[in-house]
């Protein structure tokens, strides 16, 4: 494939599509069926009423009409077309309203190379369910070379990566989040709105699916801020959400197969993160050709603006007593 050539089409209106091929193990079968209601009717249909949907929307003028994109959604929304076509107008918006965190999205760009260099995220493999386990250890961005909008496209540049998967797609993922080695420098220097930004993003604006969040190490100084982060997620995102005072506490909840030698397991860590690097290299192209999209933004800056998030921090502040921290 040319480097300039990418797997999918943004124009609303091609002729025809590529017939989609279920090619995942039989486990992500059972997933699909039983926790998504996917199957190959269900699938086809959905996919046909969606792309039917885009078409006549007047207030999107491009898109990816592609089965692995749409299905980021249905599968999402559990193949509700409504509920579907609604989270990929949340996701177009989000990108068009914030274009410093969510466009130019280049692996190869010099400071996104320096973070990823920083290991921070790190996909460490799938669980027995099927559910892709992440790894972040929050001290490694660098606060004192990278603002906050650096670090949130690198975020975005990883959620980019790991949403081509169907794996992910389907499974869902498990997220440890380890904060050894973070300062009170490490929070403080997000704003309340950008809080509120990227929790919007990882609750409700970008298709993410969740099975459990469990993290551990919290330094006292950082859970005012937390809270305040913790204030604008949802409350079933909220519900999934773990907090242990200890590293040992968080080891106890990496499978053996999702296990790096430096939490007590047997898998090469540095293989591990060689071979994250690789795959978010390798859909370079397809995440940059992303911004090939294209919305009405006045009419959908409408729609986000009638639709406040409002803070719920009593019930941030008392999950966060798991912790212990006086």
């Amino acid at each position: 494939m040319a480097a300039n050539q990418l797997p999918f089409a943004v124009d609303k209106c091609p002729k025809e599509y590529d017939e989609y091929k279920f090619t995942l193990p039989a486990l992500y079968r059972e997933v699909a069926k039983e926790e998504l209601r996917e199957d190959d009717l269900v699938l086809v249909k959905a996919l046909t009423e969606m792309r039917h949907w885009i078409a006549e929307n007047p207030y999107i003028f491009k898109c990816r009409t592609d089965a692995k994109f749409l299905l980021r959604f249905l599968r999402f929304r559990q193949f509700s077309v409504p509920m579907a076509c609604e989270a990929l107008e949340r996701y177009l918006t989000v990108r068009e309203l914030y274009p410093g965190w969510f466009k130019k999205l280049d692996c190869n760009d010099p400071i996104m190379q320096e973070i990823l260099d920083y290991e921070p995220f790190t996909y460490i493999g799938q669980d027995s369910a099927g559910r892709a386990a992440f790894l972040i250890r929050f001290g490694r961005f660098n606060i004192e070379k990278h603002s906050p909008s650096q670090d949130a496209r690198y975020m975005a540049l990883i959620l980019e990566t790991v949403l081509e998967w169907e794996e992910f797609q389907i499974g869902s993922c498990q997220v440890f989040v380890d904060y050894r080695g973070c300062t009170v420098g490490h929070f403080d220097k997000w704003s309340t709105s950008e809080l509120k930004i990227m929790m919007d993003v990882f609750s409700r604006s970008y298709p993410l699916r969740y099975g459990e969040i469990h993290g551990a190490k919290l330094p006292k100084q950082a859970v005012p801020i937390i809270e305040t982060f913790l204030s604008f997620a949802n409350p079933k995102l909220r519900e999934k959400i773990n907090c242990y005072p200890t590293i040992e506490e968080l080891e106890k909840r990496l499978e053996p197969a999702c296990k790096p030698t430096t939490y007590g397991g047997t898998v090469d860590f540095e293989e591990l993160n060689r071979s994250f690097r690789k795959r978010i290299e390798e859909q370079r192209e397809i995440v940059l050709g992303l911004d090939g999209m294209a919305i009405d933004v006045d009419h959908y800056t409408s729609v986000w603006d009638a639709e406040e998030v409002l803070p719920e921090a009593a019930a941030a502040g008392t999950m966060l007593e798991q912790l212990n921290i006086k």
